[in-house]
């Protein structure tokens, strides 16, 4: 009888605590009580489809609803980042895609390692065909009197190659897309920003840190360095003054800011992971005094140019400029954004700007120019 009653007591005890659960987690949902921190990453956008006669009889509100409560139910960030945190624990996996683990804590994706050891190698034809035709663009461009400028963002995996896991290194006399696309890129005499070969002289003697440990892009630190040479590198091939950047100061902090553990944040875990102290330059923009003279610049590259037009490079330096983020997302300061496939004449709008900077990172020279030679050259 006793264990009967004890039996009773634990099945009761157990389903009043799921009654609970699913109580708290409605009241949450509706009320916020508690102070839960917000998942990194993408996080899903279901619509709260409303009641309506017709939305119920199509079954739109019962599986719109389903969607929506499943999204963005009240413990969520709570439960994902428990998920995340046992399946490490568990399996010593993450469940953000591509991330991987180095070496004293020091995370990657996937691809920069690929790119580091030369697995992503595209071969010297395919590299040298596509030099020829961003060296076919260029030529197009100067005769319109527009500039165009390739700047190589460094990779993570080439960085910190001490830091990658044994399976991705091999032998330093493996053939990298970077490597060969340096090469090329001197020989047809294109201009060239080589990002990555100067933070690798720099990094023995620099005061700072140039990539944080849990993050994929440069430091902010960097970020700036490389924000004021490309602004000398503009002002050099334009002959145009430049507004430039005044550094006032630089903090330094424990704690990572802006997208110095952009990583870490996609992770979602429970627990924070270690880093070490970065520095954040406090800069302001000196200004020049006609502002009508400022040459017209496009920027075509991936995420390593994102924390520049965030703090405002498209607003207060390259004033009138865009970002054509992938060349597929179109960003304009004050505006909406739109997408290039809408343009009517893509060879048309390039020729607009006095200056065309190509940017992207070792990890994206398989997709080298993102399809802007193929759509320049086509029309």
């Amino acid at each position: 009888m006793a264990q009967i009653r004890k039996n009773n007591i634990f099945k009761n005890g157990l389903f009043l605590t799921v009654i609970f659960l699913l109580l708290f987690s409605w009241l949450e949902q509706n009320e916020h009580i508690l102070k839960l921190r917000p998942l990194g990453g993408v996080q899903p956008t279901s619509e709260n489809i409303k009641f309506s006669v017709k939305n119920w009889n199509t079954a739109k509100f019962q599986e719109g609803q389903e969607a929506y409560i499943k999204d963005h139910f009240g413990l969520r960030p709570f439960t994902v980042r428990l998920y995340n945190e046992i399946f490490d624990r568990l399996f010593g996996e993450f469940m953000a895609n591509g991330v991987v683990m180095g070496k004293e804590g020091f995370l990657f994706e996937e691809n920069y390692l690929l790119a580091a050891s030369g697995k992503d190698f595209l071969g010297r034809d395919s590299i040298q065909r596509l030099v020829k035709s961003i060296s076919s663009v260029q030529e197009a461009l100067n005769k319109n009197g527009t500039q165009l400028l390739i700047c190589l963002a460094p990779g993570k995996g080439t960085f910190f190659r001490d830091k990658m896991p044994s399976k991705y290194k091999v032998s330093n006399n493996n053939a990298t897309n970077f490597s060969e696309f340096v090469s090329e890129l001197y020989r047809a005499k294109v201009p060239l920003f080589d990002v990555q070969t100067w933070f690798m002289n720099l990094k023995p003697r620099t005061p700072f840190p140039l990539f944080p440990k849990t993050g994929i892009h440069w430091s902010s630190y960097g970020e700036y360095l490389v924000a004021d040479s490309l602004i000398n590198r503009a002002a050099f091939l334009t002959k145009k003054s430049i507004p430039t950047l005044k550094l006032l100061r630089i903090e330094q902090d424990l704690h990572p800011r802006d997208r110095d553990d952009d990583i870490e944040l996609g992770m979602n875990l429970l627990r924070d992971l270690p880093d070490f102290k970065m520095a954040y330059p406090k800069f302001e923009i000196i200004p020049i005094d006609n502002e009508k003279s400022l040459p017209k610049t496009l920027v075509i590259g991936d995420s390593f140019f994102y924390g520049m037009y965030n703090w405002g490079m498209m607003e207060h330096v390259f004033k009138g400029g865009e970002f054509w983020y992938y060349n597929h997302e179109r960003l304009i300061p004050g505006k909406e954004t739109t997408f290039i496939d809408q343009l009517n004449d893509y060879r048309a709008e390039i020729q607009k700007f006095d200056l065309v900077i190509l940017m992207l990172t070792e990890a994206n020279l398989p997709r080298f120019g993102f399809g802007f030679m193929q759509s320049f050259l086509a029309n």
